[in-house]
């Protein structure tokens, strides 16, 4: 009965996910089509001269624009893992079939930024040349994990290191050994 319990559970918060992400790439496809309209319709003012300098401010303000969807979009993120952070950690646990999926939606702290959650994405993009293991530490709390010893040892040799204070991480980490090829 868990196990069925479990699986709806997973499967409601990969539906929330997608519609997430069907949301972003709505944002995106609007944001295209600005850009086509504006390419469209500058070939016929390229001559004029205030034309060009207006342009530029436009690409400042199109800057703007992203910077503000992107920071919307990462609030967005962050209010929906703390709704149901802990339900995609036990499907990690609990559903073998989907933890490659859901491997994508896991954040933490890390020792890169403990006041920012990271993704493993993010993290590989991170890693040093030649890394092969993703490195994470389990404690009670940020401040007593950042002082650590073996933690102090990693950092030295330049290594980023995932922060683990929520007790089910541990468990989490024993059923998910590996992420695109590279050691937990």
């Amino acid at each position: 009965m868990l196990k069925v319990i479990s699986r709806k559970l997973v499967r409601k918060a990969l539906e929330m996910i997608r519609q997430l992400a069907e949301y972003r790439e709505d944002q995106d496809e609007d944001e295209e089509e600005d850009v086509d309209d504006d390419v469209s319709g500058s070939e016929d003012e390229v001559d004029d001269d205030n034309t060009k300098d207006n342009d530029t401010s436009g690409d400042e303000d199109e800057e703007e624009d992203e910077e503000d969807r992107i920071e919307a979009h990462k609030q967005r993120y962050e209010e929906f893992w703390k709704e149901y952070g802990k339900n995609i950690k036990l499907g990690i646990i609990e559903d073998s079939s989907n933890r490659p999926k859901l491997a994508k939606f896991l954040r933490w702290y890390s020792s890169n930024d403990v006041k920012e959650l990271t993704s493993f994405d993010e993290y590989l993009s991170r890693m040093k040349p030649g890394q092969d293991s993703i490195y994470f530490i389990a404690g009670e709390t940020k401040e007593q994990l950042m002082t650590s010893p073996t933690l102090q040892k990693l950092l030295k040799k330049g290594y980023e290191v995932l922060l683990c204070e929520d007790p089910i991480d541990e468990y989490v980490f024993h059923h998910l050994t590996e992420y695109e090829k590279k050691k937990l």
